[in-house]
């Protein structure tokens, strides 16, 4: 047995991402084939409250306290650090330990492992606490949700498990920016995934920036990039990092509460809600990064009607999205899919739903740019008819 771990060990050393996700994929199979029935089932009851357990443990800075030591720490250090009592503490520790979250030393003495650095980071913190406050009292109110609606697709995002979840009539964006204790963890959540990966290997950006000269905009100088819904702007950034060249050519466009007192050297910051006219004629690119999978197609196909009417024939709609394959996804993206869904009537899409959308905003898919294969993401650029 030992020596098989091993060899998994090595053949996960040696590979890329999209293969360590098919070792995973293939270990949890193997899993579940050779557990009985009462395996199985005490399996999905500790998944009901290993999350729980892990927000307490953030709650009272037990992982970061963990994690900051370079030594193993006793129940009763820990109690002194946290204020939770011993008794509470080392039953906690116990089952974070059974589950691998943190590694048991000796008899009631406790100290990091890897998880406990993930747990212990502002990205995790961030994940678990919006996980936990927002989308598990969501996920909660599915089962009566559908009963209660026939067991219908959800198309629209007038009422939601959402809705009923946190009786409100506002829609999912706007009750967050109202509730800063979920808004914050939500928008550190979005940050943490932000990154310029998409832009390697992408020939259709990297020829047309190049393009661009490295002289100062003119006042009436085509706009290069739009970035959409861009939040704090992190992809502009980056992309203004990559390209020096077309600083000056950058807008950053999102609702005017969170675009508000902003400024960033090169991107012009605009005000604007995507539901409405887009204020920017003749882009080269209009970039939306996980936009439109927050929104069911009826509001989906809205948000690209209203960049259609500005485009010029050469302009190109980027979607920086998943893109799902019609058969055997991931269940990470698999679940995405249903959590967008409750939260707020979004979907993850395959390529001919892809291909619908487009169609039904008068555009259509030009190309497919993947660019994490292990998790399906993609650019997806749109072209007018």
């Amino acid at each position: 047995m030992d020596a098989i771990v091993a060899q998994i060990h090595d053949l996960a050393k040696s590979a890329d991402e999209a293969t360590r996700m098919e070792i995973q994929r293939a270990l949890r199979q193997v899993q579940q084939e050779y557990q009985g029935p009462k395996e199985i089932l005490m399996d999905f009851a500790n998944s009901a409250l290993i999350m729980p357990i892990i927000r307490i443990g953030i709650d009272i800075n037990l992982f970061r306290t963990l994690a900051s030591s370079t030594e193993p720490l006793t129940v009763h250090r820990l109690a002194e650090t946290t204020h939770a009592s011993a008794e509470l503490l080392e039953r906690i520790l116990r089952y974070l330990a059974s589950n691998n979250v943190i590694k048991e030393v000796e008899c009631n003495k406790y100290q990091a492992c890897n998880l406990t650095f993930v747990f212990a980071s502002e990205k995790g913190e961030a994940m678990i606490c919006h996980g936990f406050d927002f989308h598990a009292p969501i996920l909660r109110t599915m089962p009566e949700y559908f009963k209660e609606t026939s067991y219908q697709n959800i198309t629209s995002t007038k009422y939601l498990p959402f809705h009923k979840s946190f009786n409100t009539d506002l829609s999912c964006f706007d009750w967050l920016v109202q509730h800063p204790e979920h808004f914050v963890p939500f928008q550190k959540t979005m940050t943490s995934i932000e990154g310029s990966e998409w832009t390697e290997g992408f020939e259709l950006l990297d020829t047309e920036a190049k393009k661009i000269p490295s002289t100062p905009a003119g006042p009436s100088e085509r706009v290069f990039f739009v970035d959409v819904g861009g939040g704090h702007g992190h992809q502009s950034v980056l992309l203004g990092q990559k390209y020096p060249n077309i600083l000056g050519r950058l807008v950053l466009q999102d609702l005017p509460t969170t675009v508000k007192d902003l400024q960033i050297e090169g991107v012009s910051i605009q005000a604007h809600n995507f539901f409405e006219k887009q204020p920017v004629q003749d882009a080269k690119f209009y970039y939306l990064r996980r936009i439109m999978h927050d929104w069911p197609d009826q509001d989906a196909t809205k948000i690209l009607q209203n960049i259609a009417a500005v485009m010029a024939y050469d302009s190109r709609i980027l979607i920086d999205d998943a893109v799902l394959p019609n058969t055997g996804a991931v269940w990470q993206e698999t679940m995405a899919d249903l959590a967008l869904m409750a939260s707020c009537g979004g979907m993850e899409r395959t390529t001919r739903q892809w291909e619908y959308l487009a169609d039904s905003a008068g555009l259509k898919v030009e190309q497919i740019h993947s660019y994490v294969a292990s998790t399906y993401t993609a650019v997806v650029v749109l072209a007018l008819k």
